[in-house]
């Protein structure tokens, strides 16, 4: 049979004027769902598959059912989801895979949907709007969540999905439900299918100088970190040997520091010879150097004599202002260790 849905005729899961953090990704899932087994899989009997509370949907008590319904709708349109999701899933470890043979089984048997019909929906609307979800979540505030991760994630999964054959729809299915399970619950897919996933190492290196870009001779690049997101760059800068880089809060710094922990003049690199140096200047709150998450120089501890850096370390002032110190490419492109 062929699927139609409301997204075919129109757009109806939004409604004007409603927040955006009032879309949620289970709230598109959910009603996509509903719509494609037309109506046998609704908000209810979904949750009840992964839920904590999953059992009382169908309670002998009908206020206790009543209720339950009446919360799960609130549930879906909110970011309260994904803690009650978390709980199932440290309970039982398998409980999206055992919701995502449940799911499947309905939709294939129960609603009479294709499988491989249903592994292209899964791949088209369903997924766009699941990301849209994701996207209000993350502007609601839930900041564990990356676009470019997710993105990554799901097209490896979908090239999967390409990669087998037809007769394996309700295999695929299985695998896409489960996963779209445990994105919206961590953000992320399962780390053990993503290693299945990702492209094997090849073998053979290739040469060196095809198509590689060669390191700038005397010049190397510092990134600093916005302090209040992890891992967002928020400036970088170029160093070159023949003048020493200077950070601090004083108006001839190359980096005017603004944070007060910072010394007015703090410390500089220094390159000579092919080697670059951080010389700590007599700051009050010291400056630490880390080496694979190790502390491998604090002149605090080991006192201001400079200390040779080392492509992909990170250089910390005061405990307040975080670099990133890398080699610098041709084309002016920064490089990791």
């Amino acid at each position: 049979m062929r699927l139609t849905t409301n997204t075919e005729k129109t757009r109806s899961f939004d409604v004007p004027g409603e927040d955006c953090g009032w879309h949620t990704a289970l709230y598109y899932f959910a009603e996509h769902i509903r719509s494609l087994s037309h109506g046998r899989i609704n908000h209810k009997v979904l949750y009840s598959y992964i839920g904590t509370n999953g059992h009382y949907i169908n309670h002998d008590n009908p206020t206790i059912r009543k209720r339950t319904a009446a919360v799960l709708s609130r549930l879906i349109h909110s970011r309260r989801y994904v803690e009650d999701f978390r709980t199932s899933y440290e309970k039982n470890p398998r409980a999206f895979d055992e919701a995502a043979q449940l799911l499947c089984a309905e939709l294939c048997e129960g609603a009479g949907c294709d499988a491989g019909e249903a592994v292209d929906y899964f791949r088209g609307a369903l997924w766009e709007d699941v990301e849209r979800g994701l996207q209000n979540e993350r502007e609601d505030g839930r900041a564990e969540l990356n676009p470019d991760r997710i993105a990554n994630e799901m097209h490896s999964l979908f090239a999967w999905c390409d990669e087998l054959p037809a007769t394996h729809g309700k295999e695929q299915l299985i695998v896409l439900a489960s996963s779209y399970f445990h994105l919206m619950t961590f953000g992320y897919l399962d780390e053990r299918l993503v290693l299945e996933l990702a492209d094997e190492t090849p073998l053979v290196v290739p040469n060196a100088d095809e198509g590689r870009p060669c390191l700038q001779e005397n010049r190397a690049c510092l990134i600093k970190y916005a302090s209040d997101e992890k891992g967002a760059m928020a400036n970088w800068w170029t160093l070159t040997a023949d003048r020493p880089f200077v950070i601090g809060r004083y108006t001839d710094c190359d980096v005017i520091e603004v944070n007060p922990y910072v010394s007015r003049s703090h410390c500089r690199i220094v390159g000579k010879d092919g080697v670059w140096l951080l010389e700590d200047r007599g700051s009050r709150h010291g400056s630490r150097v880390l080496r694979d998450a190790c502390v491998v120089y604090d002149s605090a501890r080991d006192g201001r004599q400079p200390f040779e850096l080392a492509f992909g370390d990170r250089i910390v002032l005061a405990g307040v202002a975080h670099y990133w110190f890398g080699a610098l490419l041709e084309g002016n492109r920064a490089a990791r260790r």
